[in-house]
């Protein structure tokens, strides 16, 4: 897909060069806390600066992105299924693109891909610096005003990114979901409803129940989609995520009555009247992770 205005162009085949920018491992503002967000090892810590070091070059820009898997390394032709190539272009924002120009028999084809085909960046009319802007100020806890304000994007495209930045949080905390808890470990436990896009556009219109967990002293947790809360919907998936013996803390949901008779050690907070109870109790890791 072009990408900005259409111009006179010409393509070059782009000649790689060795990185110009060095960064050092540095913890995450997190720490180095492990569990279901995947910190099992030390990560870059990004401060801005390092950040726009990466804009400055294109060229370097897009072999980094290549390198972090944000854009894939290769390309199959969809006429030939070669192996395409990465070319220089001047009809495009990115300033690369895919390109086969192969022989068939007697007749030479041209097919042209986005380099962002299939990544983070696909489909987007901002640039690609302009998208790494956006979602390093996401990450760094800007609100979605403050970036608009930062970046001269319209309201539509601060909506729509503030979404996108959301969506990839809630499947990465889906997909990393484990089994936590075990004698002498607390697990906070509660139920949400999340709303999604169709078409990842626009207003948030269908919903979904998530029930999940989180230890109280990590950030180990588990994330379920669930049609029904019931005894008999949430009771199996208590035992399949949480280990015998765990204390848990819930609010008064009468699907959780009977835990104790399944292992557990149950305590509860009655949110109609307290958020913490008194012997101190809460769930308000759990809720501050929605």
């Amino acid at each position: 897909m072009a990408i900005g205005l259409k111009r006179q162009h010409e393509t070059t085949t782009v000649t790689k060069r060795p990185a110009q920018v060095q960064t050092k491992d540095q913890g995450t503002q997190c720490g180095l806390s492990k569990g279901s967000y995947g910190r099992e090892k030390e990560h870059r810590k990004w401060r801005y600066d390092n950040l726009v070091a990466r804009l400055n070059d294109k060229e370097m820009l897009i072999e980094w992105l290549m390198e972090e898997g944000l854009l894939t390394k290769s390309q199959k032709c969809s006429v030939c299924e070669g192996d395409m190539q990465l070319v220089k272009c001047n009809d495009r924002s990115d300033g690369v693109k895919w390109e086969c120009r192969k022989r068939i028999g007697q007749k030479r084809h041209k097919a042209e891909w986005s380099v962002r085909r299939g990544s983070w960046f696909a489909e987007s009319r901002m640039t690609v610096e302009e998208i790494l802007k956006f979602t390093y100020w996401w990450c760094q806890d800007l609100d979605q005003a403050q970036i608009r304000h930062e970046m001269g994007v319209a309201i539509n495209t601060g909506v729509d990114w503030d979404s996108f930045c959301q969506e990839v949080c809630e499947v990465t905390l889906f997909e990393n979901s484990m089994r936590i808890g075990g004698p002498g470990k607390i697990v906070q436990i509660d139920k949400s409803k999340f709303g999604k896009r169709k078409y990842h556009r626009g207003h948030r219109l269908e919903e979904q129940w998530v029930f999940g967990g989180i230890e109280s002293d990590s950030r180990k947790s588990f994330l379920i989609a669930v049609e029904r809360r019931d005894e008999e919907t949430l009771l199996p998936i208590i035992q399949k995520w949480i280990e015998p013996g765990t204390t848990i803390i819930s609010h008064c949901w009468k699907a959780y009555c009977n835990l104790e008779k399944y292992g557990y050690t149950h305590k509860t907070v009655n949110h109609s009247k307290e958020f913490v109870n008194d012997d101190g109790d809460c769930t308000n890791k759990i809720e501050g992770h929605w």
